[in-house]
């Protein structure tokens, strides 16, 4: 059976993959990029289903350099930087997989504009979308189709 790994601060992707892919995937779920590499080092997966907003996550837990983000992007506003890794964490937390070597693919549940998702093809190979929790579409992407 195929795994998945569901990558997200809350528990309405793991719910929705349990409730519409089971029987399809085993899947596991992190809520962190801590918590996603200590999953992948302990055994393989097939896919990643990754969450695009971290809002709900502890800061302590979140990819990137607050402190940097702030002075680089936002003029020292750590409020606004905060909110910036919040808003990309699930990226964030892709290419720090990608770093680690885990090439699998990932599928994110957002629109993204389409030289945005080019833009992250470039950078970290086999990302997918769909648009909405369709069951149907996320299935067809999962086995490498267009939503």
């Amino acid at each position: 059976m195929r795994r998945l790994l569901v990558i997200e601060d809350g528990t309405e992707y793991c719910e929705f993959a349990q409730l519409f892919l089971d029987g399809e995937f085993e899947i596991a779920a992190a809520q962190s990029a801590a918590e996603a590499l200590s999953s992948l080092a302990n055994r393989p997966f097939d896919a990643f289903l990754i969450d695009l907003r971290f809002d709900r996550a502890r800061p302590e837990s979140l990819v990137g350099d607050l402190e940097a983000s702030a002075r680089r992007l936002f003029s020292g506003d750590r409020d606004r930087a905060l909110r910036h890794l919040q808003d990309q964490q699930g990226v964030l937390i892709l290419a720090a997989l990608r770093a680690a070597g885990h090439a699998q693919p990932a599928v994110f549940v957002h629109e993204f504009p389409a030289r945005r998702l080019q833009n992250l093809r470039k950078l970290y190979g086999e990302v997918r979308t769909v648009p909405n929790f369709d069951a149907r579409a996320l299935r067809l992407v999962l086995a490498g189709g267009d939503a």
